[in-house]
């Protein structure tokens, strides 16, 4: 029998445990994660945040769903560091061998380089969805930085506890991505009509905290909030595996086979690097979660990822509705 750790319990690597289960049911399949619950939905913590979903919803897969499936989980657990001769894994209070290791560690929230700007600012997990939770009955005002599509539903969450939100984007207009300009003017529009304050081209400076408020410095103005928070996009955790010596960039360097720059090390998810990409999208680590087991189960030669059309959650909105408001306006 031969064992495959997964580090990280996030969509890629719980769907690559239960997939290489079913395909290799004789694999020893070992899950490590720093948290406690299991997978849980990252993409709908604005839900839970807003009162709209109970927190027990997020849970998709528990410790003891993963342990029905015969995958051992070691969970609460950090993985510290990583001796690619010896094969070995060490983590918080233990170390294990390993045949095969696969990264699924995901990615942190980004914080731009704003004086006063903090990683607690962010929501991306558990421990984040809690802290903040706790600050909402006594915040009357509140700041969003950032008006991507986490930006405007953390802002819709807040706006949903009777907060006075602001967001300032730093772009010309919201979603340049996915949006014509004037889709853009039509949302930006929309959500002023429906209480949202909506800065474009902001430009936040500093962030000091004073008698309870965060006192923010931005477009040569000077404004207090109860709340701050910020949606700047993602970070791939990667300090173990460059440490390591495996090659990193962005995210950690991948083949088409998800293999790392180290013998029987890999990677999926947030947390890799495909091609010069970082997908960031649930769907995709889902998928590559899909496919490393199959390669790795001797069903798939490589991966070709597919074209992924994700549908973007609007505050109060849907896209299709959008579109077709703003081309009658």
């Amino acid at each position: 029998m031969s064992r495959t750790i997964i580090a990280g319990c996030g969509i890629a690597g719980t769907t690559a445990a239960c997939a290489l289960k079913e395909l290799m049911p004789g694999e020893e399949v070992i899950l490590i994660d720093s948290g406690s619950c299991g997978l849980y939905s990252r993409i709908r913590l604005p839900e839970v945040l807003s009162g709209k979903l109970p927190e027990e919803k997020l849970i998709l897969s528990s410790p003891s769903s993963l342990n029905e499936k015969g995958i051992q989980t070691i969970f609460g657990k950090k993985i510290e560091s990583l001796d690619l001769e010896k094969k070995t894994v060490f983590y918080t209070g233990g170390s294990m061998s390993y045949d095969r290791l696969v990264f699924a560690t995901g990615a942190d929230a980004s914080v731009p380089p704003v004086p006063g700007l903090e990683q607690e600012m962010t929501l991306r997990d558990l421990d984040d969805l809690h802290r903040i939770g706790k600050l909402l009955p006594s915040a009357g005002t509140g700041l969003v930085i950032g008006g991507g599509l986490l930006g405007l539903e953390i802002a819709e969450s807040l706006k949903a506890k009777g907060i006075a939100v602001t967001v300032s984007e730093i772009a010309e207009r919201l979603l340049p991505a996915i949006l014509t300009e004037k889709e853009s003017a039509w949302l930006k529009q929309y959500l002023l009509d429906n209480g949202m304050n909506i800065i474009t081209s902001g430009h936040v400076e500093k962030i000091t905290k004073a008698d309870g408020k965060y006192v923010v410095e931005m477009d040569g103005k000077t404004q207090e909030f109860d709340i701050v928070l910020v949606s700047a996009g993602i970070r791939p955790v990667t300090g173990v595996a460059k440490a390591a010596g495996v090659k990193v960039e962005r995210g950690i360097c991948i083949n088409h086979k998800f293999e790392t720059s180290a013998k029987d090390v890999y990677a999926i998810g947030d947390c890799a690097e495909l091609d010069g990409r970082v997908y960031g999208l649930w769907m995709a680590s889902k998928s590559q979660g899909t496919a490393l087991a199959s390669i790795l189960a001797g069903k798939m030669e490589s991966y070709t990822p597919p074209v992924f059309s994700p549908v973007p959650k609007l505050p109060g909105i849907t896209l299709k509705v959008l579109k077709e408001k703003a081309a009658q306006a």
